[in-house]
């Protein structure tokens, strides 16, 4: 017959209680960890949306005449700052007036579903490309986009030149 000593009984209290202490330490720093990813998690997507706007705006501003084609350039919007005049500009100056801060929009005024969030900012100045002797007239089209509670920022810069 054999005697099974106090040693070959299993686990003390003690050594349960820093097991527990060891295993909470650990879920504890596993759960921060994991907190903080899951909490960025949206940003990846708003940038892209970010982009996606700031693109849809600047090809918009691209396409358009380099000079106002129906009177003297002023350098600005002559079809008027408002939103519901965006559908009648039809120069790249004309953009320099944009500043959508009540969400995004499309090139007729309306509010683009989802996008509410996002700011929108255009400036369009005069500039000079290629090397010395050989610059070109061109306009420089800066999109800004922010988002109102994300620390989001994009900004694209396109060139339009006079061909």
């Amino acid at each position: 017959m054999r005697f099974v000593t106090a040693r070959e009984n299993g686990f003390t209290l003690i050594e349960l209680i820093a097991t527990v202490v060891v295993l909470s330490i650990v879920a504890a720093s596993l759960l921060g960890v994991y907190a903080k990813g899951v909490a960025r998690s949206a940003d990846p997507m708003l940038s892209v949306q970010g982009v996606a706007i700031a693109q849809g705006y600047l090809e918009e501003a691209l396409l358009k005449a380099f000079q106002d084609p129906d009177q003297a350039e002023t350098g600005s919007c002559e079809e008027g700052a408002a939103v519901a005049n965006r559908q009648n500009y039809d120069d790249v100056q004309d953009y320099n007036c944009i500043n959508d801060l009540a969400g995004a929009l499309d090139q007729f005024g309306n509010p683009l579903v989802g996008l509410a969030s996002y700011n929108v900012s255009m400036n369009v100045s005069a500039t000079t490309l290629g090397p010395g002797g050989q610059q070109a007239a061109a306009q420089q089209v800066v999109v800004t986009v922010t988002h109102d509670s994300y620390p989001v920022s994009i900004s694209l810069t396109g060139f339009r030149t006079n061909y």
